[in-house]
């Protein structure tokens, strides 16, 4: 299982590595997610929440049974 992936900043070209085991929720506002992380930072990202598990915990995570 990865704990560190590759997200892309919402409004920026490059890309950043988030570390999934400190992010504590997920929303998403419109065509960005917000990862709110261990004492109350956040980040805007491109990905969606499904992309974001599905990367996290492989292709099937995000998909419904």
């Amino acid at each position: 299982m990865q704990f560190w992936i590759k997200c892309n900043r919402y409004g920026k070209a490059e890309p950043d590595y988030v570390n999934v085991s400190l992010v504590s929720g997920m929303s998403r506002e419109r065509d960005k997610t917000i990862l709110e992380f261990v004492g109350a930072q956040t980040i805007e990202v491109n990905e969606t929440p499904e992309e974001i598990l599905a990367l996290h915990l492989g292709t099937s995570a995000g998909q419904r049974i």
